[in-house]
């Protein structure tokens, strides 16, 4: 069953370490305890939504995404995709696009044609 607060505490950790920040430095910044984030991090405890709130702001993770996955932007593009490109350029856009393309003919492929390449 999908839990959103577990989702949370994955997302958090990720975000926290490709920011190269450790628990007790994103603690202080926020006026959190240590434990805080570790607890939230380790799934055991439920964070009051205040500070679930902090957190997702400071560390940029939607919590649209996380709370509502398979929610469709109102031009019927996947929540998690629009958020994906929201902060793109369009031409950083047009080469994802562009290399989803190539892994879709990639995958389309007879296993002998993939061999050669």
């Amino acid at each position: 069953m999908y839990n959103p607060v577990d989702e949370f505490s994955k997302k958090l950790r990720e975000k926290r370490n490709a920011a190269e920040k450790t628990q007790k430095g994103l603690a202080a910044k926020l006026g959190l305890s240590y434990r805080t984030i570790m607890d939230t991090e380790l799934c055991r405890s439920n964070p009051k939504f205040e500070t679930v709130a902090i957190l997702a702001k400071e560390l940029d993770i939607s919590l649209d995404a996380i709370v509502f996955p398979d929610t469709v932007s109102p031009n019927g593009i996947p929540k998690c995709a629009y958020d994906f490109f929201k902060d793109k350029t369009e031409a950083e856009a047009q080469m994802y696009i562009d290399l989803c393309k190539q892994a879709d003919a990639f995958r389309d492929l007879p296993p002998e044609g993939k061999k050669k390449l």
